[in-house]
């Protein structure tokens, strides 16, 4: 089927996967719109989306049906953005086992199910587009949102492994890391704390008060960030696109620094890195 191009988008309930969804529309594209409760994707069927339900946690045999379901709507789909996830707060300790399973079957192999389930389409054509919300995290570390960071982590490096392993099959991936956006992801139901309290963990604690007391009030535009990721994915198919992209000022001069950092602390440790070779 030919015209423009189809964009399916997870977690459109609210935030990120919302703006993405509108400014999506906005630019002429055709939208599926998803989320685990299809009652809150109504404006935006309103405005031209196609909305289905999706539980990124689903089975692998689940989301197989539901990548048919949706390939079905327009006889394709060229442009995957994993977005739906959420933040674990709580130091690293205090979160259970359970509760860092949770965070990681939606953020990182919710993302992965997700993606496998759309693959073989996108290898049978020869072309698509994998765009995985990640987060400045993934490189910040925050004391606070360990295991929120370390799931976004592995979602950066299972990016750049995509976007390496796909290429001969004309697929691209990009994970965008963006800095603090004024989302719903620091409102009521979106941060979940860790069930333990363990005492001494101030600055821990400390972060996680003030991420939820900020909410709302954070210096991202989302609208604009929406515009620029959808503007950035609608480059011709042939167009190679960086493995990482930061977007937001904060992330910019952040993710700048981890790796100015991080090449410092390379070059200065390198006479105990090197010399390793078998003589």
């Amino acid at each position: 089927m030919s015209g423009k191009p189809v964009v399916l988008i997870t977690g459109c309930s609210t935030g990120f996967g919302r703006e993405i969804a509108l400014a999506s529309l906005s630019a002429g594209l055709r939208v599926i719109a998803t989320a685990r409760r299809p009652d809150t994707l109504r404006s935006l069927e309103e405005g031209g989306a196609k909305a289905l339900k999706l539980d990124v946690t689903s089975s692998a045999d689940e989301l197989k049906a539901f990548a048919s379901e949706a390939v079905a709507l327009y006889g394709q789909v060229d442009v995957l953005i994993n977005n739906a996830g959420f933040l674990q707060g709580g130091a690293v300790e205090e979160n259970s086992h359970e509760e860092n399973l949770a965070q990681f079957n939606t953020n990182f192999f919710g993302v992965i199910n997700v993606t496998n389930a759309f693959l073989p389409h996108f290898r049978s054509r020869k072309q698509g587009t994998i765009v995985n919300i990640s987060s400045q995290g993934s490189a910040l570390c925050i004391p606070g949102a360990g295991i929120y960071c370390a799931s976004k982590a592995a979602l950066d490096a299972i990016s750049d492994t995509w976007a390496r392993e796909l290429a001969p099959f004309g697929i691209r991936c990009v994970s965008i890391q963006p800095g603090a956006f004024r989302t719903s992801v620091a409102e009521a139901g979106n941060t979940k704390t860790a069930g333990a309290t363990i005492e001494g963990y101030r600055g821990a604690h400390e972060w996680v008060e003030s991420f939820c007391r900020g909410a709302g009030k954070e210096r991202g535009d989302t609208k604009i960030a929406a515009a620029k990721i959808v503007e950035f994915v609608s480059v011709g198919p042939q167009r190679a696109l960086p493995m990482r992209l930061p977007i937001g000022e904060d992330a910019y001069e952040n993710m700048k620094a981890f790796y100015v950092r991080n090449l410092g602390d390379v070059e200065a440790w390198r006479e105990v890195s090197t010399g390793t070779d078998v003589v």
